[in-house]
């Protein structure tokens, strides 16, 4: 068995297959050369074709998380909002806004009465200064003390590259010798301190997040509808998760603000607009934390196995097509790059859909686009230019 698998040249080229994956690693990470070719494969995955096309038909809405439009409030209002979501039973209110500096002192006042009478409120704050080494914040950007003594604080920045794909968000992050968690962690703490701790059980750093969906897949509520003392508001709030913050229906209505990128941007092979207000994230996040839906990614080492066996085993049979049906090598080898490009979308897709496993299989399917290309490289420049290589004999 070991004889028929087992091809000296075949072993060769799949090394210097990888050989070449890692010179283009190091070049990206050592150049801009090629920032262009790299910003398309960081900002792409295939499971986002599942979150685009796929996610959106079976996703209900989830009736724990009430979000509240808040618009351009001032503080004056947002204490009314504060004090009437409190009395139509809100479990928790987290707010997503930067209540940093004093403005006067009348409409302070009030927010901080709303606040301590409340006694249930997240507020917002940010992280600054990343050291890098010891893998620490220098410290927090947070509300004004005479709010946030009176308040659970929760950071409300997300890990992303440059151009702000939102794929993760930390729970915790270490901050001088203290530990500060999330916004949403924050808010999952107070309202289910058994899913909070099942979050933390977990140890990562960094947690993918499984989108349940964009803004429509939470109750969504203007905060007219909520300052109009007319209307009651227990049968929307009571027992609730409220986050207020910025999700506002028009596009007209200042549509970049606070918005991000991510994976259910229906322009998902070029983004041009963010498509998700921050608060919807925390939302989804802290949807994801209660039901347990986290994804499972498949161990690196693992990933590194399939993608080294999935290498050769194409390497094997696209040498064997160049040696008996050399030809048809050409045409025969792309519609088997095609066909197997075709197959692992789908079984990627189909992975994460059904079992919300995911697996990162970039450098095998661009292992694949190389094999044909390396082994032309090799049989007409190095099997011809070295001797040696000439006296191993595959057997083909």
């Amino acid at each position: 068995m070991w004889k028929k698998i087992y091809r000296p040249h075949s072993i060769i080229v799949t090394i210097l297959i990888f050989a070449f994956i890692g010179f283009l690693e190091l070049i990206r990470l050592n150049t801009h050369f090629l920032d262009p070719f790299n910003h398309g494969i960081q900002e792409y995955e295939i499971t986002d074709i599942v979150y685009t096309q796929l996610g959106q038909e079976n996703t209900t809405v989830d009736t724990n998380i009430r979000l509240v439009h808040i618009g351009d409030v001032d503080r004056a209002e947002l204490a009314k909002v504060i004090d009437r979501l409190s009395e139509a039973g809100a479990k928790v209110i987290g707010v997503d806004v930067m209540l940093d500096g004093q403005k006067s002192e009348d409409s302070d006042t009030l927010l901080q009465q709303s606040i301590i009478r409340a006694n249930n409120v997240v507020l917002a704050s940010e992280l600054y200064d990343l050291q890098e080494k010891e893998k620490r914040f220098i410290g927090l950007t947070s509300a004004d003390s005479m709010f946030a003594s009176h308040a659970t604080l929760g950071y409300v920045n997300f890990p992303a590259n440059h151009t702000k794909t939102i794929r993760f968000f930390s729970p915790w992050e270490r901050i001088q010798g203290d530990t500060a968690y999330a916004f949403s962690m924050a808010v999952l703490e107070k309202y289910s301190p058994k899913a909070f701790d099942e979050v933390l059980k977990r140890k990562k750093e960094l947690e993918k997040i499984h989108y349940r969906g964009n803004r429509y897949s939470f109750i969504s509520t203007p905060k007219e509808i909520v300052l109009d003392t007319t209307v009651d508001l227990s049968g929307i709030f009571d027992q609730k998760i409220v986050l207020v913050g910025y999700v506002a229906e028009k596009e007209s209505e200042n549509p970049l603000r606070d918005r991000f990128y991510t994976p259910l941007n229906q322009d998902y092979a070029g983004k041009s607009i963010p498509d998700m207000f921050g608060v919807v994230i925390h939302a989804n996040i802290i949807s994801m934390s209660m039901e347990n839906r986290f994804i499972r990614e498949i161990p690196s080492w693992v990933t590194w196995v399939i993608t080294i066996l999935f290498c050769y085993a194409n390497v094997f049979f696209i040498h064997g097509i160049y040696a008996k049906f050399h030809p048809a090598f050409h045409g025969i080898t792309r519609s088997l790059q095609l066909i197997e490009c075709m197959v692992i979308f789908f079984i990627i897709g189909f992975l994460f859909y059904y079992f919300r496993v995911q697996i990162d299989f970039g450098a095998g399917i661009l292992s694949l686009l190389l094999a044909y290309d390396i082994i032309m490289i090799y049989e007409s420049l190095f099997l011809k230019k070295l001797p040696f290589l000439q006296r191993i004999k595959d057997n083909f």
